[in-house]
């Protein structure tokens, strides 16, 4: 997240992950305050392009708290203080500005919402789901580069679960090869995911010195 701060090299890539990133989890949080999908999105983006055209992403203070934290902190002071529908009107309504065109919010908002009926929670979760999905996009995109695209697809669901009997032996049957390879390449993968999620952990930090703290934190949010 420091690469977002102006003056940093890739402010515009790094401003992209940000939206990506935090999308879901503030237009859940906008949801679940009770606002339709139209006025959430709305609202998301002209909130994105409040933090963009201002000097936000410069002045988040490690004292106050992680960046999720201090994050939805600035959401609730700009609904508290912009009249939102203006706001969004005069931003150019519902115009796209950022790429993020394949994130289905509304459907990650449906299968999250109904058990977690306080704002605040739903947004945790759905901001450990999206850092998780991102790793696992991001692992999925170095394997089809190697050329194991069809070996991933496979294999994917063991990174999520633990197999059951026998499901080795089909995977290794699909790929034409041996159980003990297909285990092997399952820790493989298990360790890279483990990786790149903790990046994309530390790339949501002012201290990577917090990433183990952070990703205690992000554990705990999926085991509620």
């Amino acid at each position: 997240m420091l690469a977002a701060r102006s003056g940093s090299g890739g402010r515009r890539e790094a401003l992209e992950q940000l939206c990506a990133t935090y999308w879901p989890p503030i237009y859940g949080y906008l949801r679940r305050r009770g606002r339709s999908p139209a006025d959430a999105e709305d609202l998301a983006q002209a909130f994105f392009l409040h933090l963009i055209e201002g000097d936000f992403l410069d002045r988040p203070d490690p004292a106050q708290g992680r960046f999720r934290g201090y994050l939805v902190g600035a959401l609730k002071h700009f609904l508290a203080s912009h009249h939102e529908r203006e706001s969004a009107q005069k931003r150019g309504g519902r115009a796209t500005f950022i790429g993020w065109s394949e994130i289905d919010a509304e459907r990650e908002f449906a299968a999250l919402g109904q058990g977690q009926p306080d704002p605040a929670d739903l947004y945790e979760t759905s901001w450990a789901l999206t850092l998780l999905g991102s790793a696992l996009a991001k692992l999925g995109q170095e394997q089809a580069e190697a050329g194991k695209a069809r070996q991933f697809e496979v294999l994917k669901p063991f990174l999520s679960a633990t197999p059951s009997r026998g499901e080795y032996d089909q995977a290794a049957q699909l790929l034409g090869s041996t159980r003990t390879t297909v285990a092997v390449w399952v820790h493989r993968l298990n360790q890279r995911y483990a990786e790149l999620v903790r990046l994309a952990v530390a790339a949501t930090l002012r201290d990577p010195a917090d990433t183990d703290e952070e990703l205690r934190h992000l554990l705990a949010v999926l085991r509620r």
